[in-house]
């Protein structure tokens, strides 16, 4: 199983980097008397700004309301790289939905504006980065039991269709972090356009993840293991971190096992990442390397 370990130099600068962009940004939210989404939405936008990341208007029609928060640079080529975010703050607690899942933390935003290519976008999740208005009008199940159903993915699939219209990409390469990752492998498995498919820690297997954490099924939600299949001609890497205790390695493989032997794909193994750390600080290495295509080995 092919291992990845960033060089020491390249961890300490991404930390640095990642750490003072939102520390900064959060500061300066408290300092205002901001509410925490407030906070987080600020956060956000310092995060997309340091990886040269404008704000995105998505149209997205009745398929998505309101619009999803998106950022994106937009540079020559036909390939758009496409970040889908985590699951963010989906509960307060083991039983109640969040009123906000906006993260705290935006790791697909933050591992968007590491990737050094010329057409990038960061497609938040329903209900994040919304203010209190439109978020009184939403149901939790959309980041919560529902946030892999039919209407959360028509919602994603909508904004892909929107953020290609809107930065002249014929192609898609997605990339999905945590839950995201879930999301980006029912995404490609039922479209034409997808070129490459990265997941990030992604919970890859939604039956098995939840009897790993002793949680009620997401039986409002799709299983991502069931598109790995469907999905096994697209060129593809799942990487996950050798200390991840929420989506662990052994997921990644239980994946790649529902898929044919044939099947050019292996698992990337992070050395020293957890499911939250770490994973900025490998990513420049890991994004400037071989292509998803070049993957040849299984686990």
């Amino acid at each position: 199983m092919p291992r990845h370990g960033p060089t020491r130099e390249r961890r300490r600068q991404a930390r640095r980097g990642a750490a003072a962009v939102l520390a900064l940004a959060l500061f300066a939210a408290g300092c205002a008397g901001e509410m925490p989404g407030a906070a987080r939405r600020r956060a956000a936008a310092a995060i997309a700004a340091s990886g040269r990341l404008a704000p995105l208007a998505l149209d997205t029609g009745a398929a998505c309301r309101p619009p999803l928060a998106a950022w994106a640079r937009n540079g020559p080529g036909e390939t758009l790289t496409v970040y889908i975010e985590g699951d963010g703050a989906a509960y307060r607690d083991r039983l109640t939905p969040s009123d906000d899942p906006t993260p705290a933390d935006p790791l697909a935003l933050r591992l968007a504006g590491l990737d050094p290519g010329p057409k990038v976008a960061c497609l938040a999740r329903p209900g994040q980065y919304l203010p209190p208005e439109a978020l009184a009008g939403l149901d939790p199940a959309l980041w919560t039991t529902a946030r892999y159903a039919p209407r959360a993915l028509a919602c994603l699939d909508a904004a892909l269709d929107a953020a290609k219209s809107a930065l002249g990409a014929g192609r898609l390469r997605l990339v999905g972090y945590s839950g995201g990752g879930a999301l980006a492998v029912l995404l490609a498995a039922g479209r034409t356009d997808v070129v490459a498919l990265v997941t990030v820690a992604a919970n890859l297997d939604t039956e098995a993840w939840t009897a790993l954490h002793r949680v009620a099924p997401l039986a409002a939600s799709r299983n991502p293991a069931e598109a790995a299949a469907p999905g096994a001609a697209i060129p593809q890497v799942p990487d996950a971190g050798s200390d991840d205790r929420n989506t662990p390695p052994w997921l990644c493989r239980r994946f790649l096992a529902r898929m044919p032997e044939t099947t050019a794909a292996r698992c990337l193994v992070i050395e020293g990442a957890d499911h939250r750390h770490g994973l900025a600080e490998a990513w420049p290495g890991i994004v400037t390397g071989p292509p998803p295509d070049a993957a040849t080995s299984r686990p």
